[in-house]
């Protein structure tokens, strides 16, 4: 500005929407005065033409003003330069359309912008006297839902569009005449073209048409920041985001929709509207070769990309967008040279996520099955990968080989392929969800996986109606296992080594604790090769063959009757038994086995059966009825041999009671009873701590009739009650005196073995005059024996072993040495846990000193210093 503007006498307010040009003419006109004076009056520079004809508002004043000239034209009009700045179509910047380089042009290759000129309907300029909207300028106007028409594109006698030129500066401005140059020579230049563009016949269309609805839905769309209809919905997108959508799906409506489909898919009159050959308005030959990529020239070409775009976008979904997206696709896919998961990046720039997912979704019935899990189909928004190369490989750490056998069962169809086969196929495909990963990188990544064989099986799972489902079941297994940590390393587990696994004497040793018949070797292999597939997560023929690894589907095949034959007994102390090789390797802070939470399969239509809806009480019954129980149980259970397997490790059946018939297995029971109870250990029970028969049944699993067989083979006198057998409560003299007094036994445990009250074997003491010893600690038999003992002990000791039951806490102490909880010694030594631990406690009591660091999450209980001593010492005694 040269000159401070100056307050103009007379004052017109702009009207809502309308563009900065219209309104300077207004108020000329309102003043009756050459625009070029109200000008020169505002302070405007006016240029001049050859001639010296004043030349009017130049182009640029409507696409943005400076900050001066805001300020000028605010102040001159008395109105606030937030009110005139959005006069101009730099108030869309960012939404509808962007500017070029330098702020003062649209940048016509982006969001379909107008390089100049306007559309207009004639209505409006009728109504508000040749008023003009500066939403008319965006190359996204097209209809007028006011007067339900189709917007004109240019002047209908000289067949330019208006307002592409400045308006003469020479004359009162009449807006609703057309004021471009005229096109003969002879013409007035002041009052340009002079036609009335009021008079214009448009296309009038029906209530609730698409394309004055489409109008209404990008109108909203352009107001608003963020758009969040349809496939939006669930990830709002910015306006100029949506806005690009909207162009990329059209230019494929305008480029390569065969005039057929799209005379079937849209109202037919804006169909012959953009069928039509009525020329088009010059200059427009770049937009003519390329339809769509820039601005369409003409309204109903813009209303009919337009409203096919939203017939799309205006989906409730993004999968339904998809599906309709597909009929496009399958319309022009003549037209386009390829249509891949990319080929929508030519489409335009700036495309939204969300139409890249409606693209995918489209596009989900001809992808390969590994795309189709690649890029997440069946959820809410499929999209392209995001996990990086480091990111799979940590999520692969996460992932056995042979997969999780609760999920393997629900995903393996019962016929076709086989469970076995499918477990590493699902661990490759766990890999590949949100990821670039190829198949053949996955196989290699989850294990020694042939890619070829893992290409095959997808190919089936793929041909299964419950494919969806599967696929949705592994991307919600892959977004867990993403988003949480896991309880196992499974890339470690698979690089141990196994050689020390399970060897023959702990087998054999096994076998005798837990009363399992050890057979002849091939039993034996079956417990190391299912106990390293669990520990692993390698199939169990990755076992090398000196270990006893499977080699015939006939072996695999006997492997079904080993798991009828487990018993709880059994599986706990091959659990017990898996934690301590791990804890061999420092790994001390995994459990056996994991499994992901069956929570994640809700809802799902899955191939496989449920193992949690097997009767297991049923279960269990059938399997101890029949020679071959598991595939029996399967068949009457009406499920399949996979999930009975599944079902019997995780809850074993417990052992049958000995009938007749298994008589004859008595005498390998005596063995095993021999080589778990040998003579020293016996003594030291039945002898030394005075334990009755029936407690060491207990604690060693063996019947009191096969204790009393090993103790007379061992020559070890059974304590026996009264002789007199025949006379029902008598009790002789000799016995009580020996038992009682020289052996020092107390009343209830003479009692209790003659069958009889602890008052009455007191009776019989005063009949035969034997001096009962005082009441209390000091008259327990315990005390009495390990009194005069105490000098000859160590003196670590000895504290420990002058009390009551002092050599049985000594015991306990020495045998729960080898376990990592209290819990698990008291289980497995077959007492309550709360009468291990006050033992344990009494005897840290008694010794002054604690025995073992407690057991913590992740660590396993251990003794202390002190503790080892006192393990030393007792052992020496025992030995």
């Amino acid at each position: 500005m040269r000159t401070p503007a100056r307050t103009l006498p007379i004052r017109l307010p702009p009207l809502p929407g309308e563009a900065l040009d219209s309104w300077l003419e207004a108020m000329a006109r309102r003043m009756d005065t050459a625009l070029g004076d109200v000008l020169l009056h505002l302070g405007f520079p006016v240029r001049h033409r050859a001639g010296n004809q004043f030349r009017g508002i130049p182009a640029d004043w409507t696409i943005v003003l400076d900050e001066q000239q805001t300020n000028a034209v605010a102040h001159a009009t008395g109105t606030s330069p937030e009110t005139v700045a959005v006069l101009t179509l730099a108030h869309y910047d960012g939404r509808a359309l962007h500017m070029s380089t330098g702020g003062r042009a649209v940048s016509r290759h982006v969001l379909w912008g107008r390089g100049g000129g306007s559309r207009f309907c004639p209505e409006c300029l009728l109504a508000t006297g040749g008023r003009w909207q500066l939403f008319w300028r965006l190359g996204f106007s097209f209809a007028c839902p006011r007067h339900r028409r189709l917007l004109a594109d240019c002047c209908p006698h000289c067949g330019r569009v208006p307002r592409q030129r400045a308006r003469s500066g020479r004359s009162v401005p009449r807006s609703e005449l057309c004021g471009n140059p005229p096109t003969r020579p002879t013409g007035s230049v002041s009052s340009g073209c002079g036609t009335d563009l009021t008079c214009t016949s448009t296309l009038l269309l029906p209530p609730g048409h698409p394309v004055l609805m489409a109008q209404d839905r990008v109108m909203e769309i352009i107001d608003r920041a963020t758009a969040a209809f349809g496939p939006y919905r669930a990830s709002p997108q910015p306006t100029s985001a949506v806005l690009a959508d909207i162009r990329a799906l059209g230019i494929r409506v305008l480029s390569d929709l065969p005039e057929a489909v799209l005379r079937e898919r849209i109202p037919a009159d804006i169909a012959e509207a953009h069928l039509s050959t009525d020329p088009v308005p010059p200059h427009t030959g770049q937009a003519m070769d390329r339809p769509g990529f820039m601005a369409p020239p003409r309204a109903a070409d813009t209303a009919v990309a337009v409203t096919m775009a939203l017939s799309i976008l205006e989906q409730p979904g993004i999968h339904p967008a998809g599906e309709a997206l597909r009929s496009l696709l399958e319309a022009v896919r003549e037209e386009l040279t390829q249509i891949s998961v990319t080929s929508i990046d030519n489409w335009g720039r700036g495309i939204s996520p969300v139409l890249q997912s409606v693209h995918l979704a489209a596009l989900a019935p001809s992808l390969r099955p590994s795309e189709y899990v690649r890029y997440r189909i069946t959820t809410e928004t499929p999209h392209r990968p995001t996990r990086t190369t480091q990111d799979v490989e940590q999520r692969a750490r996460k992932i056995p080989t042979t997969f999780w056998p609760s999920w393997t069962v629900r995903l393996a169809p019962p016929e076709g392929v086989h469970a076995r086969a499918l477990a590493p196929l699902l661990a490759a495909l766990l890999l590949i969800p949100n990821s670039r990963t190829s198949l053949d990188q996955a196989a290699g990544l989850i294990g020694d996986i042939d890619g070829t064989e893992v290409s095959r099986l997808l190919q089936e799972l793929d041909d299964l109606p419950q494919w969806p489902d599967i696929a949705t079941a592994l991307d919600r297994l892959a977004d867990h296992l993403d988003a949480t940590s896991t309880p196992i390393d499974y890339r470690r587990r698979r690089l141990l080594d196994y050689t020390g696994l399970l060897p023959h004497d702990r087998w054999l040793e096994i076998c005798r604790r837990t009363g399992t018949p050890p057979g002849t070797g091939r039993r034996e292999r079956i417990a190391r090769c299912q106990l390293f597939q669990r520990l692993s997560g390698l199939p169990a023929e990755s076992l090398p063959d000196d270990l006893g690894g499977l080699d015939s589907a006939e072996f695999r095949a006997t492997s079904l009757r080993f798991t009828a034959l487990q018993t709880p007994e059994l599986v706990h102390v091959l659990q017990q038994e898996a934690l301590t090789f791990l804890a061999s390797h420092d790994i001390r802070d995994e459990p056996v086995t994991w499994q992901p939470p069956a929570a994640l399969l809700a809802g799902l239509s899955l191939p496989g059966p449920d193992p949690a809806h097997v009767d297991l009480p049923r279960l269990h019954q059938l399997v101890r009825e029949r020679q071959h129980p598991v595939q029996h149980a399967a068949q009457v259970l009406g499920t399949t041999v996979e999930a009975i397997r599944h079902v019997l490790d995780e809850h074993p059946a417990p052992a049958p009671p000995l009938t007749k018939s298994a008589a004859r297995a008595t005498g390998r029971i005596r063995q095993q009873a021999r080589q778990a109870i040998p003579a020293e250990r016996f003594t030291r029970f039945y002898l030394d701590e005075h334990r009755p028969l029936q407690q060491i049944a207990t604690l060693t699993g063996f019947s009191r009739r096969v204790l009393t067989d090993l103790a007379k083979e061992y020559g070890i006198p059974l304590r026996e009650g009264p002789k007199d057998y025949k006379r029902r409560g008598t009790v002789e003299r000799a016995w009580l005196i020996e038992q009682y007094v020289h052996r020092r036994r107390t009343l209830p445990d003479l009692a209790r073995e003659a069958g009889m009250s602890t008052a009455n074997m007191a009776r019989w003491a005063h009949t035969h005059n034997i001096p009962l010893r005082p009441r209390g600690g000091a008259s327990h038999q315990t005390v009495l024996r390990t009194t005069d003992e105490a000098e000859a002990l160590p003196a670590i000791l000895r504290k420990a072993l002058t009390g009551p039951h002092g050599r049985q806490r000594l015991a306990r102490f020495l045998a729960v040495q080898p376990y990592p909880t209290l819990t698990e010694a008291a289980q497995d030594l077959g007492i309550h846990q709360s009468a291990l631990v006050a033992q344990i406690n009494r005897l840290e009591d008694d010794l002054g000193q604690p025995l073992f660091e407690r057991a913590e999450r992740g660590r396993a209980m251990k003794l202390t210093r002190f503790g080892k001593r006192v393990a030393a010492a007792a052992q020496r005694i025992r030995e």
